[in-house]
């Protein structure tokens, strides 16, 4: 059976899925519960804001990452308790259609990309001209507890997303449509409104939201082709890794101490756009051939 096919091992009735998306809802509720305790009573005059940079030097950077992915850890831990007690799903088949987790694969395509990733980064500051902007911020003794962190949450942020948009709904999709492509189309716009509170969003406008559906198509497919979550997963773990800890901006979801600020601007949207689609287009095809998947065509 197909990793896309797994909803049928276990229940799948509509009225299952709107408990699912509840309880989720409510551990994600509960996960932001401790952020908002802490900061009202360490700072009650101060209105929170996780956006707002006075509010983010007075908390500690830090310290609000953790608060703010203390929901995800929960809502993942959760979610994954629902699909086993709720759905009756099989622990393996939530994450893979493999015998077991491939981490090899995993760990394998994350760190290829992360590399990727800083390689690219270092090429296109030095394309711009612009090094004088980005500047080194290394600080041992705030980089390490957001390294350490970053290491222990950030699988459970990308985590609760994929099993959400690559597993819930794009499986629940595909039960019910017996469509991959509609499937994988609808999970992705659904991905991409889930990103439209997202300071980048604000910085480049709403034109954007076409790259975090690009995002979750190219995601999707993965999950499709490889039948599985280990290289969507870790395309999310890694990615995200890299933007808490490696390189931030002011503009950016993540307002870290990482070791580089990248103190110049967005660029424009085309741009973001186009560098997106080179991308997606390149890590497919390089993964289409290394694990000799299907043609697109014949997804059905």
């Amino acid at each position: 059976m197909r990793f896309i096919d797994f909803a049928r091992l276990g229940r799948n009735s509509l009225g299952l899925y709107i408990g699912g998306i509840a309880v989720l809802i409510l551990f994600f509720i509960l996960g932001g519960l401790p952020l908002l305790f802490d900061a009202n009573m360490r700072f009650p005059d101060l209105e929170i804001d996780i956006e707002n940079p006075a509010f983010i030097r007075a908390y500690g950077s830090t310290r609000l990452l953790v608060g703010e992915l203390l929901s995800f850890f929960l809502a993942c831990v959760g979610f994954v308790w629902y699909l086993r007690a709720a759905h009756k799903r099989p622990l393996r088949s939530i994450f893979t259609a493999a015998p077991k987790f491939r981490w090899k694969r995993f760990f394998g395509f994350g760190i290829l990309l992360f590399l990727t990733v800083c390689l690219l980064t270092l090429l296109e500051v030095w394309w711009s001209g612009q090094s004088d902007m980005v500047q080194w911020n290394f600080k041992a003794q705030e980089f390490w507890p957001l390294f350490l962190f970053s290491l222990l949450l950030i699988p459970f942020q990308a985590g609760i997303e994929e099993l959400v948009f690559r597993v819930y709904t794009l499986q629940g999709l595909y039960l019910r449509t017996k469509s991959v492509w509609l499937s994988m189309g609808l999970s992705s716009a659904m991905f991409a409104i889930m990103h439209i509170s997202n300071p980048e969003i604000e910085v480049l406008g709403p034109g954007l939201l076409l790259y975090y559906f690009m995002a979750g198509l190219f995601l999707a497919l993965l999950a499709v082709q490889d039948d599985g979550l280990e290289l969507s997963l870790a395309f999310h773990v890694f990615n995200n890794l890299f933007g808490a800890f490696m390189v931030t901006s002011n503009w950016q979801a993540f307002h870290t101490e990482a070791l580089f600020i990248d103190e110049r601007g967005p660029g424009s949207l085309l741009a973001q756009l186009a560098t997106a689609v080179v991308i997606f287009v390149g890590l497919y095809f390089v993964l289409s051939k290394k694990f000799n998947w299907k043609p697109l065509t014949s997804l059905r």
